[in-house]
Formats: structure tokens, sequence, C-alpha cells
């Protein structure tokens, strides 16, 4: 029974109880990395860019490196779909009865999020360090607003927790499901006994051993039956019990 349960999936064709499931650890650190993927891809997306004042094309707030703006903006609408995506593949982990199939389903979803959390991370500091080291042109008199900037680390952080969490989960699933796959049940343990041991009971290994069902009684033998019956004899009385000083 413990392989219907592994990987953390109920029994395969269970109703979907949306209750319980919106209670699983996992699936709230997924919804706080959904949330917090949209924080991040929108703050950069529209106040992660600075437009001078004699310039033509705006400049990303991160260094001025365009790319790492639309590196932060993609890794905020891949975290959105993946964290979609693991909801969804959880939903349906109870629907699921092949073991196999659990098993990579689970694996998938460690490795998504064991990935994400390092690119958050990796981010972060990545953004941090790169608004601090910001300048302006002298001339450059549009004030610079970098709320949105800002804003957009805090969202790279709180999801690096948030993967974080979630891949921490999905690797005690992962570990308490191979624990249950290979625990061995009653019907391993015991059910290699020979049958003719289980029918007849016998000590001898088989159904002719002594004491089997059905086995006759033992016979006596041809000396014990011919013998005249003995009786008990006592043994001598200790002769020192009763003189003086300890009996031995």
């Amino acid at each position: 029974m413990e392989n219907v349960r592994a990987y953390g999936a109920g029994l395969a064709g269970a109703n979907f109880d949306k209750n319980t499931f919106f209670k699983k650890p996992t699936v709230l650190f997924r919804c706080a990395a959904l949330v917090f993927g949209l924080i991040l891809w929108y703050s950069v997306s529209k106040g992660g860019w600075h437009k001078p004042s004699e310039g033509i094309h705006p400049v990303c707030l991160y260094g001025r490196s365009s790319s790492t703006c639309s590196f932060a903006t993609a890794v905020g609408f891949f975290a959105v779909c993946g964290a979609a995506g693991l909801i969804v593949l959880d939903a349906k982990m109870d629907q699921i009865s092949s073991i196999p199939t659990r098993r990579r389903a689970v694996l998938a979803d460690l490795v998504v999020s064991a990935i994400f959390t390092g690119i958050f991370l990796i981010g972060f500091f990545t953004f941090w360090s790169k608004l601090s080291s910001f300048e302006t042109d002298e001339d450059d008199e549009n004030p610079i607003k970098t709320n949105n900037a800002k804003f957009g680390i805090l969202s790279a952080l709180l999801s690096f927790l948030a993967w974080g969490g979630a891949a921490f989960f999905a690797w005690r699933r992962y570990e308490e499901g191979n624990q249950a796959t290979h625990e061995p049940n009653y019907d391993e343990q015991f059910g290699q006994v020979s049958s003719d041991v289980q029918e007849g009971y016998g000590y001898g290994g088989d159904s002719s051993g002594i004491g089997h069902v059905g086995a006759a009684p033992a016979q006596q033998s041809s000396y014990q039956s011919g013998a005249p019956p003995q009786t008990m004899q006592q043994p001598p009385a200790n002769p020192y019990t009763q003189s003086e000083g300890y009996g031995y």
C-alpha cells in the first residue's frame, strides 16, 4: 500500500480536493513564486529603463546593460510559466497510477525548482550590484526613478526564497518516494515460503516433516515397547544434612 502513495500522490483516480491541494507547502511556494515572477517581469519591463533628456533610446538602470534588463524580464516571464506548469502537474499527480511516471514528474519538479533557485540567487546579486553602479550624465535633466528597479531586486530575492522552498519540499518528496518504492512489503517478505510448508506445517521443511497436519503418531522403538516398566528411584538422602554444620 505504500507504493500506491509513492512520491507524494494519493490513490489514482481520487477526486480533486482544491482546499487540501492549496494547503500543500509545495503549492504555496509555487504560487508565491508565480506572483513574485510576475512582479519582477512587470517592474523591470515598465520601470527598469531610463530615458536621458538628450538621448533617443532608453538605457537600463542596471548598469546601462540592456541585456541585464532583458534577462530580468525573461526570467520573470519563464518563472511565471514554470510555476504555473508545476502547479498543474501537481494537480494531475493523483490521476497518475504509474510509479515510474510519478517519479519522473517529481524529478522534473525538483530539477526545475533547483534551476530557478540558482538563477534568482545570481540575478539578485547581479541586479543589486549593477543598480548601485548606475551613473547619470551631468547634462541629463530627467529625474531617475529607481523605485521599480529596486522593487525588481526585492522580487528576485523573494523569488529565490520561494523557489528554494519548493525545491526543498520536492527533494523531500523524491526521497520519501524512493524509500517507499524500495521498502519490502509483507507479501515480498513472507510470500517466498514454499507451499508445502504452508499447507503441512512440517518441521522438516516440507509436508513430510514431523508435526505436519495428517502425520501419524510416532511409533515407539522396540526396546521401549518390550522393556518392563521402570519405577522412579529416589536419590539417597544426604547424610550430612542431619549433622552439625552446613549440608552440601
